[in-house]
């Protein structure tokens, strides 16, 4: 329920950035059921949203980018019944490709692809903190994060036994 709550909030705070955003893409595809928000982490000063390339396809891998737009925008679904009830699948807001992860070994780049709701494309959610979350993969028990060497443009995020931890909603 605090997940829903958190992210709920997070919702206003992506719609009212989204008004902004310029043109609807031709490939927006709508958050049925889910909340619609973006994610970063934050150096400095500096802040790093994971997102897909403007020219993507279906393997293109998750990167860091400079700004809050479409390209950085996640549908955020939690599945509200059954034997994966309250899992979350995360799918982009322009192509609707679902965050994957299918290697078990830390370091592995974390792509889109179509999404079936396969366990590589579900997520666990979790709150160490009021404003931050941890994003662990069902299927590699592993989290989605930043390379040890620190947060930097156009880098591709990744997966490792280590959490990062994300801030919810455009700053």
């Amino acid at each position: 329920m605090l997940a829903a709550g958190v992210l709920a909030a997070a919702t206003v705070v992506a719609t009212a950035g989204a008004a902004s955003a310029g043109p609807t893409p031709t490939h927006r595809i709508t958050c049925s059921g889910g909340t619609l928000t973006s994610i970063f982490v934050q150096q400095g000063t500096t802040q790093f949203f994971p997102g897909i390339p403007n020219k993507f396809q279906s393997g293109s891998a998750v990167r860091l980018k400079p700004t809050a737009n479409g390209t950085t925008t996640w549908c955020f679904t939690q599945i509200p019944s059954g034997p994966n009830a309250g899992q979350f699948t995360i799918a982009s807001l322009n192509g609707g490709l679902a965050m994957t992860s299918r290697a078990t070994t830390p370091g592995a780049d974390v792509t889109v692809t179509t999404n079936g709701g396969f366990a590589s494309q579900r997520w666990i959610l979790s709150f160490p903190t009021g404003s931050t979350i941890t994003i662990q993969n069902v299927k590699t028990t592993l989290f989605l994060r930043v390379r040890n060497s620190g947060p930097a443009l156009n880098q591709t995020v990744t997966t490792g036994a280590m959490a990062t931890e994300w801030t919810l909603g455009i700053a």
